[in-house]
Formats: structure tokens, sequence, C-alpha cells
């Protein structure tokens, strides 16, 4: 991946955000050119008025040329990616006028485009493993999804992420890799696990309240190159005593994982929910009903990886 951009701070946000790494993306490459009107005023421009222009309009005119858009209205931000070529131009209103989601994600789009195009798929999914071998763990929210993975993590078990992971469908397995480095928790979260956020030099929090952060910065864990997963975890704030596990079916895993993963990124949401739903049929699902202590949760969490259950 390479990305080319007249604001320096576009490109420091790309090498603080991004997994750098050949070994963790396919043998192909992909070249981004970030410009921004302003600075490029000869560029052409689109019409930001009628009922005919809007994120649906472009992508659904393009889809006959094989290039892919996607338009955020409120910020005038546009990208095309050709995914023949590999690739792609993202065009900002003026330097540094982008979504604030791209602080911890920059060219989220431009790789989904790309994994898409060589039937992979980014998800917006947490992990955790053991010895490559491990968990997705998907839910909206506040189901404590980010908490139990940052818990597992601790504990000394490996993650591809907690965030956006590609996952590629092979004959014998479903594979997580990694490709986004931040996670996010609140004060809150960080402090419930035994943690001060300023201690850790964490930053101030993000424009959704919560600490962004690269685990093994902060010296937790280990970034897993690669995960062959085993099975979905379907996390739930319980207040229990005990974190449980217990059998899901897979529609149910189906709709923890389908709606945030369709809803985020940019069209393709018909490659999306068949890929989704071969995830689902692919990996037995079970629910993960958690405690209030972030080490038992972890404990439970290695001995299902590990095939101790009770």
């Amino acid at each position: 991946l390479t990305v080319a951009s007249d604001a320096g701070n576009y490109l420091a946000t790309c090498r603080r955000a991004l997994v750098d790494d050949a070994q963790f993306a396919p043998d192909r490459e992909i070249h981004l050119s970030v410009l921004d009107y302003e600075t490029h005023p000869e560029m052409p421009r689109g019409s930001w008025t009628g009922a005919t222009f809007g994120p649906r309009p472009l992508a659904n005119g393009l889809e006959p040329t094989g290039i892919n858009a996607s338009l955020n209205t409120d910020e005038r931000l546009l990208q095309f990616f050709d995914p023949l070529t590999g690739t792609g131009i993202e065009a900002l209103a003026r330097p540094g006028q982008f979504p604030p989601w791209i602080e911890s994600f920059p060219v989220r789009n431009f790789l989904h485009w790309a994994y898409q195009a060589i039937g992979w798929r980014i998800v917006h999914a947490g992990t955790l493993a053991v010895g490559g071998r491990g968990v997705m763990l998907v839910g909206a929210g506040g189901t404590g999804k980010s908490g139990a993975v940052l818990s597992g993590i601790i504990a000394g078990l490996d993650s591809a992420g907690d965030d956006y992971l590609a996952l590629e469908i092979t004959d014998a397995a479903v594979r997580a890799y990694p490709v986004a480095r931040m996670m996010k928790q609140d004060a809150a979260g960080i402090r419930r696990l035994g943690l001060d956020p300023a201690a850790r030099s964490l930053g101030p929090p993000n424009w959704q309240g919560k600490h962004e952060f690269d685990f093994e910065d902060i010296g937790a864990g280990r970034r897993a190159r690669s995960i062959d997963l085993m099975a979905i975890l379907l996390p739930r704030i319980a207040n229990s005593r005990r974190t449980i596990v217990r059998p899901a079916s897979a529609r149910e895993a189906m709709m923890a994982f389908a709606p945030n993963n369709l809803h985020q990124l940019p069209d393709g949401w018909r490659q999306g929910l068949s890929f989704t739903a071969t995830v689902a049929r692919r990996l037995p699902a079970y629910h993960l009903d958690l405690g209030e202590d972030p080490s038992e949760i972890a404990g439970v969490m290695a001995d299902f990886i590990a095939g101790r259950r009770s």
C-alpha cells in the first residue's frame, strides 16, 4: 500500500493506524492519492446539489465501469477506486477535512474494495488466539466485546485486532489477518481492567469519548500474524459472578455479525451478505455471558480456545 498526500498529518495518521507488514496482505500493490480542492483547484468537482447526486446514485452510476466510489456529504469527501489497477483517489474539500473515524482507520474504504476484489472481506470484529488458533468476537457497541478482547490480551492471549480485520475463506479455514492497529475503550473500561489511562500515555479521548491505542504499545499481548478461527463468540454483559459460554444458532451469529459489517462499508452489500452468511455457516457460534472479573473472563476464553470447557 502506497499513500501519497500533500497533507503530512494524513500520512502520519496512516503510519500510526495501519499494520505495516507485507506478510499481512496478499501479493498485490495498491496506490492511493489523497488530495484536496484547496491545494488543487484544478481537480474536477462533483455537483453538490440536486436529488440525483448522492452516495447511492454515485455508486450505481459507476457500477457498469467497475469503479468503486464513496461520497461523504458532511465533509464533502469523494473516494474513487479502480480494483483492476489498484489505484484510488480521495478528494477532500480542504487539507485535513476528513471524517473523525479516519483517525483510527484511514483508507478503510480503499482496503475494503481491494480485499473485496480478491474475495476477502474487511469485517468489524475482535479476535483472541493461542498459537494461531482462536475465536472472533462479534457484537454491537455496548455488548462488552472490546472489554472482553482487551481482558484476553492483558492475560497473554494473542489478537489480530479488535476493530477491523481482513477475513479470508479457504476450503480449510476461515482466517483472520490484522489491518488496523487501534483498539478503542473508554476510561472506565480501561480502569476496570486495572490500567491507568494517564500512566499508559493513551492520550485524549477521541470523538466517541474513547481512548485509541495499539495494545502492543502499552505492553499488553502480541499481534497475531494470522488466526485460524474456530468459533464466533457473541458477548453480552451479564453482570453475573461467572462467565458462561453456551451454544448459539447460526442465525443468531448472522444477526450479530451482518449489521455492523454491511452498514459501515460502502457498496458491495450483496457480496458482504453472502460472505458473512458463509462465515456464520462455517463457524459454530456461542453466546458469551460476561462476568464481572476481567481475569476470569480471560481464563474462560483461554480454556475455550484450548478445548477445555466446564
